[in-house]
């Protein structure tokens, strides 16, 4: 009789833990995010072929703060490094031994942030052993790092044409901040006690320019527009934006 008792207590007990809410004022877990990422210019001199994506890639730490009495609604943040980037296309000129070249160039680049989202997550109560969660925000990132692939398409002879080039530092035409919205969509599944496994879709679409510099004013082939003396005309400043889509992987502790 006794042992039997001592069963159902623990059975009742494991139950309870299992279907408990997680009221704890802060949490902590660990993620990796592979994503798809792309540029999207915001002035008509730098153009995208279709998607002109890239795969990338994140990890890091990712925290939730509970700020009021329900467990229901949590300030989510975290620290991060993310690697995405994209292409883009635009006029080209460059001189060489005194030769004045204009083409168009492909640039494909890879960017590399330190990354904190600030999101307001609201989450279901514990159904079974999942929680299922939605959250709203946005991320502040800091360059680390850019390089890129140039290809470039010149006009005229080959002889002497300036070669493509790979793995360039282009860190001083990146800005050093960028801002961006942050959607995020998926669930936890509650593995024993406070563990739980994280799975997320995130939208993370930037709105601040992350470009420098200045572009030449194409024509419509996309090759530079000359002067009268025949020298490429300055067009506006570099504008784009990244976007990119992450599945998010991590666990709770």
């Amino acid at each position: 009789m006794l042992h039997r008792i001592v069963i159902i207590l623990f059975l009742v007990s494991t139950y309870a833990a299992a279907t408990a809410q997680d009221a704890r004022p802060f949490r902590f877990g660990l993620k990796v995010s592979p994503n798809y990422g792309w540029l999207r210019p915001n002035i008509p001199e730098l153009e995208k072929d279709g998607v002109m994506g890239r795969l990338g890639f994140g990890y890091g730490l990712m925290g939730d703060i509970m700020f009021s009495e329900s467990p229901n609604y949590l300030f989510s943040t975290g620290v991060e490094i993310t690697h995405h980037g994209g292409r883009l296309v635009e006029a080209a000129s460059e001189v060489v031994d005194g030769t004045r070249f204009n083409g168009t160039l492909e640039q494909t680049y890879r960017l590399q942030y330190l990354n904190v989202p600030l999101t307001l997550k609201m989450r279901t109560n514990q159904i079974g052993y999942m929680y299922y969660f939605g959250s709203f925000g946005m991320d502040a990132g800091l360059n680390l790092a850019a390089r890129a692939n140039r290809d470039y398409t010149w006009q005229g002879s080959a002889a002497l044409q300036p070669e493509d080039e790979d793995n360039i530092d282009i860190k001083n035409d990146v800005r050093a901040l960028k801002m961006a919205l942050n959607i995020t969509a998926g669930a936890e599944y509650n593995l024993s006690g406070n563990t739980n496994i994280y799975v997320a879709i995130g939208w993370h679409n930037a709105f601040t320019n992350i470009l420098k510099g200045r572009v030449w004013e194409p024509q419509s082939d996309g090759n530079p527009l000359l002067d009268a003396a025949g020298n490429p005309m300055i067009g506006q400043n570099r504008k784009a934006v990244t976007n990119y889509i992450s599945l998010d992987l991590g666990v709770f502790f």
